[in-house]
């Protein structure tokens, strides 16, 4: 490994350095992080450690060249080290990145590799159904770590392929005709039983003028046959067409704008397990841009049957296991992933997508939880963004009113309510003050019910999620921080039990009463922009379990850089 590392940096050096007019930058970061626990259950827990150390350092290494003016080059690899390593024994050196991208013929842009890439949010799209609320303060700090870790950017997936994208632009009718085309690999074929498995697709958008734009998009997942002994290929197909119509004044912009389509999944040897719907999304706006409010108002329905395995797939599997005290008490049961674990842990996260329905957490998120593509819902939502001109309040929020389509085991059907807001306050430019001062509330309330005649068949489900932050500048660039996070959840649910094929095949009732709350503070300071050094103590109590609540309390020194 060591001797491929030294191959790697010694080629990109004799190829940045040896030719004349090459251009090398080098990229990447550098973590470091030491944390101490201690971990309390029930009184009569005597197996359990009651303290836990460690930490880790870490640097992604990376080449930037540009041989010209139209090629760049770029190759990361990681060297890290879990603490308690000695003589090198503890380190590892993995590739990170590779990608090759540029221009050709100055018309059309292309990247090879490793590559980030995202469509339309039915198609292919990183949604993020399980992180409800904004983060600030000390919790913040997690979030951006499990993004980096797990390649999460503005909602693009990471997956190794390559892409392509041109535009045409017309003097006349028409501003701009643009064209987009990827194609990754999702798994590898081991010549017996598994097919190689591909994903592929683009779009093509048709800017008329800013006040007109329609485009269709088309994703596939599919395997190739004759890869593998089997026959049996999957196939998930999905198209669809978007649109935005608007007016845009000086003072206002209103317009309509959504997507829509169908998708189709089957597999070429089980036409009877064959599955095809459609969607519909679509919303009017007004943007009243003196005051700052924008508003939103719109429809969705999304079949019972509609599959997308690029749009539907979801960051966190909750079929994992915790890798922190993964089991307490003296009966050494698992601990469940709990709701503060989703930022406690990126390696719980994953950057590439699943083409099965993905376990989820109906406490956490029981009407979305497949993001905006969920499948089975239809309904209305509505939308409020207000920023006030001198930047000292900004305030959103959505709301879904939802139901199902087609009922789980009975034709009874589930209702759904689901808000979310986020208020920030600016106190710096409430009071004229140089060093920022940034309170933030982050609110989601969810709620599920299904009335019926049967007692067996009713569902009663709510759960709240709400985090308090604060980033006060105490002198120049020395922050405190602090974080007051709560989630609770209580009633019950009949949740479906699947095959590997995604069909149901029973139902298990699920119960549940409990609270999670997490209170953190620390100081932060900032070197420079994207380097900085922190220390955070948080306190973390569960009682999800009623006979085996827990409480853990944690410090931790962050060091970020970014370079």
């Amino acid at each position: 490994m060591k001797l491929i590392v030294v191959i790697f940096f010694s080629f990109f050096f004799f190829l940045g350095f040896s030719q004349e007019g090459k251009k090398v930058q080098f990229v990447g970061g550098a973590r470091s992080l030491i944390s101490s626990a201690d971990f309390t259950s029930n009184e009569t827990d005597t197996v359990t450690a009651r303290k836990s150390t460690g930490g880790y350092a870490l640097i992604d290494l990376g080449i930037k060249i540009n041989p010209n003016a139209n090629t760049e080059v770029l190759g990361m690899i990681r060297i890290s080290n879990a603490f308690g390593g000695f003589w090198g024994s503890g380190v590892d050196f993995n590739v990170r990145q590779l990608t090759v991208k540029g221009v050709a013929a100055n018309v059309v842009r292309y990247q090879i590799g490793n590559i980030d890439y995202k469509l339309s949010p039915y198609t292919f799209y990183n949604s993020n159904p399980d992180l409800l609320v904004q983060t600030s303060g000390a919790t913040k700090i997690k979030e951006e770590i499990l993004n980096y870790e797990s390649f999460y950017k503005n909602n693009t997936w990471r997956q190794q392929g390559a892409a392509m994208d041109f535009a045409l632009q017309f003097p006349k009718v028409i501003k701009e005709v643009k064209f987009n085309g990827f194609i990754t690999r999702l798994n590898p074929s081991n010549f017996a039983n598994i097919l190689e498995r591909l994903c592929g697709g683009g779009n093509m958008v048709l800017t008329q003028s800013k006040y007109a734009k329609v485009g269709a998009n088309f994703v596939s997942v599919f395997d190739l046959k004759q890869t593998a002994l089997s026959n049996d290929a999957y196939r998930n197909n999905v198209a669809t067409i978007v649109y935005d119509f608007s007016v845009d004044k000086e003072k206002f912009k209103i317009g309509v704008d959504g997507e829509s389509g169908k998708s189709s999944s089957f597999s070429t040897q089980n036409n009877e397990g064959a599955l095809s719907d459609y969607f519909i999304n679509a919303k009017a706006y007004a943007n009243l841009k003196k005051i700052g409010l924008s508003l939103k108002l719109g429809y969705m329905d999304n079949g019972a049957d509609f599959r997308s395995a690029g749009a539907q797939s979801k960051r966190m599997d909750f079929g994992q296991l915790n890798n922190f005290y993964e089991r307490y008490t003296n009966d050494q049961i698992v601990r469940p992933l709990s709701y503060y674990d989703l930022y406690n842990d990126p390696t719980l996260y994953s950057s590439s997508f699943s083409t099965k329905i993905m376990d989820y957490n109906p406490a956490i998120n029981n009407v979305l939880q497949y993001g905006i593509a969920t499948f089975n819902r239809r309904g209305f939502f509505g939308g409020i963004n207000y920023s006030d001109a001198r930047k000292i309040v900004n305030i959103q929020a959505d709301a879904y009113h939802l139901g199902e389509i087609r009922g789980q085991g009975t034709y009874n059907l589930r209702s759904f309510d689901f808000i979310t807001s986020t208020v920030q306050l600016n106190a710096s430019n409430l009071f004229k003050w140089k060093k920022k001062q940034l309170v933030q509330i982050g609110f989601a309330y969810q709620h599920t019910k299904r009335n019926s005649d049967l007692e067996f068949e009713r569902i009663q489900l709510e759960s709240y999620t709400a985090n308090f932050g604060v980033e006060l500048e105490l002198v120049d660039q020395l922050f405190l921080i602090g974080n007051a996070f709560v989630f609770a959840s209580k009633g019950n649910e009949i949740l479906p039990v699947r095959d590997a094929q995604g069909e149901v095949v029973n139902f298990s009732d699920y119960t549940v009463r409990g609270q999670e709350t997490c209170y953190s503070g620390g100081l932060k300071f900032n070197f420079t922009k994207d380097i900085y050094l922190s220390g955070v103590y948080e306190t973390n109590s569960n009682k999800f379990n009623a006979a085996n609540p827990y409480r853990y309390n944690q410090f931790l020194i962050y060091y970020v850089m970014k370079f």
